[in-house]
């Protein structure tokens, strides 16, 4: 059956001139909430690692060579866009995220257009509306990373496609060409709604002998301007990973943490999904903490969010069932969350609900699918029970320490207001960051918090990376993975035992001055 044409509802088959009003004024409402949540606060928080990363893969300031552009897997695209914008407005957190913002903003009217083709006309109003409010969705918008790009791609492919099903034409092939090699340049991961773009793609009502030629001429294009990141890919990434039959090396480290996937993921993704990173435990909480514990302190929220979003998933299966969308849905839904737990089950990719970020208009279209069918009593009680859960996490979003990004730029600053002349900065776990936000004279020297696996070792590397200095600002962050027993600073309270470690969220540092190093120095220390 071609998804382009939903079985007709007769609420909107045939609408009238005031509900074409209704629509036109909630899409505007919705771009202008949209474009409010997005652009407030954008540059109050700190960057964090994955941000500074595009922030160097963009040679904001230097030219951006080919070589440069070939070696970036993971944006190349979103490296583009920044190193000519920031070259006009500069590399604040502000310039670094606009973009995203934009994407996001944008995102808003293309879900919208996507769920009256795919879905049908009633479900524009409510789709409009959950993209432009959902926490989720807002988060990525103010990450100057490549996912709100990937997702406006997604949606902009999906949508070329449905078109093309339509009529087939070189014009209508060229745009979902360019959208799909936009989304692939954008993110990788954006093959991961291959398998519903296949479906979509071989069940168009023409000839077999026509699909397999038109999808010939597609992927030999797709190829031809992947090539050079595909070639990378091929360099740089381990695929004999992904042998179904493949053992794990009994010396091959997990990619990230005690281990790359957890069951846990999968419900923490639909909880990501439904009301962001900013509601129930937080992100530095689980890092910090991977027993049941977080869990526990939220457990209230956490089951009022399930309640909630269960009955609207449950309703929305059932009007995308009703509409003949349910196998869509669930292939959009369900494919990359499956191959993403592949992967991370076969040590190849660390599970995260970011990786799923293709799907996560899927699941807006499935909520306004829900929205749509309900009576109107029951819409106004499911929008009042989501917008009283997003809107806690929004205002946990821009105003929650505790949920916040690491605060690199408080250290940073008091760095700047406090080092003497002969000191340095020795960055555990936060070179790259301190080399954003530390624009002072003192070097940064980067201190890998592996070392803390072995005491001896440790102590070694610390009295080599602090020889010969008149006083050291030691600062670490995320040790969870590298350390999670805390070796490292057990090791600054034995050695300095007068510097004192001070915190600020999620970011310790101490000041270690000349006379706390000379105790010190020549000794040898540990086991």
């Amino acid at each position: 059956m071609n998804p382009s044409r939903a079985r007709p509802i007769p609420a909107s088959s045939s609408p009238t001139p005031a509900a074409d009003s209704a629509l036109v004024l909630n899409l505007a409402a919705a771009l202008l909430a949209a474009a409010l949540l997005r652009f407030f606060r954008l540059g109050a928080q700190n960057l964090w690692i994955d941000e500074v990363f595009t922030w160097r893969s963009a040679d904001i300031g230097s030219p951006l060579g080919w070589p440069r552009l070939v070696e970036n897997m993971h944006g190349p695209l979103l490296s583009v866009i920044l190193h000519t914008w920031c070259g006009w407005v500069g590399e604040s957190e502000w310039a670094l995220r606009l973009p995203s913002a934009v994407f996001g903003v944008a995102l808003v009217p293309v879900v919208a257009w996507l769920g009256a083709r795919w879905v049908g006309r009633e479900t524009v109003i409510p789709a409009a509306w959950l993209a432009a409010c959902s926490p989720f969705l807002v988060w990525y918008s103010q990450e100057a990373r490549n996912y709100s790009l990937l997702m406006l791609c997604a949606c902009l492919s999906l949508l070329a496609l449905l078109r093309l099903r339509e009529r087939f034409s070189a014009g209508r092939l060229a745009g979902f060409l360019a959208a799909t090699a936009a989304g692939l340049l954008s993110n990788f991961s954006f093959a991961l709604i291959a398998p519903l773009q296949l479906k979509w793609w071989f069940t168009r009502p023409v000839s077999a002998r026509r699909r397999l030629a038109e999808a010939g001429l597609a992927a030999a294009i797709l190829v031809l301007v992947m090539t050079p990141w595909l070639v990378q890919a091929t360099r740089v990434l381990d695929w004999s990973r992904l042998r179904p039959a493949r053992e794990a090396r009994a010396d091959e480290p997990p990619l990230r943490g005690p281990n790359t996937f957890h069951l846990a993921g999968v419900p923490f993704a639909a909880h990501a999904f439904s009301v962001g990173y900013t509601l129930g435990p937080s992100l530095r909480e689980l890092r910090a903490d991977p027993s049941l514990r977080p869990v526990a302190r939220h457990a209230g929220e956490l089951a009022v969010t399930a309640l909630v979003f269960g009955a609207l998933v449950a309703l929305g299966l059932r009007a995308l069932a009703r509409r003949r969308r349910l196998g869509d849905g669930l292939l959009w839904l369900l494919a990359p969350a499956l191959l993403v737990s592949y992967m991370a089950l076969h040590n190849f990719k660390v599970f995260h609900p970011r990786y799923l970020a293709v799907a996560a208009p899927g699941f807006i279209l499935l909520l306004a699918a829900a929205f749509a069918d309900l009576r109107p009593r029951g819409r106004w009680v499911a929008g009042l029970a989501v917008g009283a859960l997003w809107s806690v996490s929004l205002v946990q979003h821009y105003v929650s320490p505790r949920y916040a990004r690491e605060d690199y730029r408080t250290v940073a600053a008091r760095i700047v207001a406090e080092a003497r002349p002969g000191e340095l900065i020795l960055a555990a776990n936060t070179a790259d960051l301190m080399f954003y936000y530390y624009r002072g004279s003192l070097p940064v020297r980067s201190f890998w918090l592996g070392f803390a696996a072995d005491s001896a070792r440790l102590e070694d590397k610390l009295d080599e990376a602090m020889s010969g200095t008149r006083g050291v600002w030691v600062v670490m962050s995320r040790p969870e993975d590298l350390d999670p027993r805390g070796a490292f600073v057990r090791a600054m309270a034995r050695r300095h035992p007068g510097a004192t470690a001070h915190a600020r969220q999620g970011v310790t540092w101490w000041h270690v001055t000349e006379s706390d190093l000379k105790p010190a120095s020549g000794v040898r220390r540990g086991p």
